[in-house]
């Protein structure tokens, strides 16, 4: 039982005038005490959907960084839990928050009742009215309450803007997938007019630092340009032959200090085609955990603070109740 149950039941069973000032103290006390509880039940599911979130975000993190069947499979398990948790989530709090609102509304009905009952006990007829006493001081003005500290403008703003620089700087300029500390080792260009198009060409190039993996790249206009190379060490078998194709990540051999040959033939191209051959630490196209987890984190709240911005303005659109 809440605190202004009693009195509640009080104005129920009075049968003399209630004073205006008592009944609005009493209204705000009611309207108080659920907007409290529905603020604290939106900020239990917040956090669970953070908590949620940051589980789902990891979980497809590892998804992609890892190429082990198994664990793909317990992870999208995983993953659809969290996203499973996630409605039950909203639609538990819905339905706290329906109820809540209308156990508000039968007290606040039970206010105007009482109101409206003791408004009905009216004096006799014949009896003088009751004039009001000129030395009564005038009622002291109700203090107004300080200005609530404006979470979304100084925490949550801020917050959002570093997320979302995050997420264009993981995003855009680190590009998680993309190849790091790649050394050059061979470059040839092409120009769209050239007669050597149509046939192969062979040259050597010479490692002096090992670098984990080969790495060959196609930089061209025309995204439908296909090469075909063949790399291998001076006087032994090639260690890659195949097609390289503009923004592949393909990757092969590891990169020691040797002299290497690389022959190769435009099957198609209708621009100005470079080819390329580099040595890198990592493998193309391989996402590690860490920068995936923190783009995806990024991204994450990058979006979620605006959908849960737009959520509480909402709430407070179909509920005037929690302006109060």
């Amino acid at each position: 039982m809440e605190a202004f149950d009693i009195e509640l039941k009080n104005a129920l069973n009075r049968t003399q005038p209630i004073p205006a000032s008592e009944l609005a103290a009493l209204n705000r006390r009611i309207v108080e005490t659920f907007a409290r509880k529905q603020k604290g039940f939106f900020h239990l599911m917040s956090a669970y959907l953070a908590l949620l979130t940051v589980a789902m975000l990891a979980m497809l993190a590892l998804y992609l960084s890892t190429s082990d069947l198994k664990q793909c499979f317990l992870l999208g398990i995983g993953i659809l839990m969290a996203v499973e948790g996630t409605v039950l989530i909203k639609l538990w709090y819905w339905t706290m928050h329906g109820k809540i609102a209308t156990v508000r509304e039968i007290k606040l009905l039970h206010l105007a009742i009482a109101e409206l009952k003791a408004s009905l006990q009216r004096p006799p007829s014949g009896t003088a009215p009751i004039l009001p006493d000129e030395r009564t001081p005038a009622p002291t003005p109700t203090p107004v309450a300080p200005a609530s500290f404006n979470w979304w403008r100084f925490v949550v703003a801020p917050v959002w803007l570093t997320a979302l620089a995050g997420w264009v700087y993981f995003g855009w300029v680190q590009a998680p997938g993309e190849p790091r500390l790649v050394t050059p080792y061979f470059e040839k260009s092409f120009t769209a007019v050239d007669g050597a198009k149509s046939s192969e060409w062979r040259q050597t190039f010479e490692v002096t630092q090992a670098r984990g993996h080969f790495y060959p790249q196609v930089v061209t206009a025309d995204k439908a340009a296909r090469i075909w190379i063949s790399v291998g060490a001076e006087g032994s078998e090639p260690i890659y032959t195949g097609p390289v194709e503009p923004r592949s990540r393909i990757s092969f051999g590891r990169a020691t200090p040797n002299r290497y040959f690389v022959k190769g033939r435009i099957e198609k191209a209708s621009d100005d085609v470079t080819v390329r051959i580099g040595g890198v630490d990592e493998i193309p196209g391989a996402l590690r955990f860490d920068r995936t987890f923190i783009l995806m984190f990024s991204a994450g709240v990058a979006l979620a603070i605006p959908i849960a911005w737009l959520q509480n303005r909402w709430l407070r659109h179909i509920d005037s109740e929690l302006e109060k």
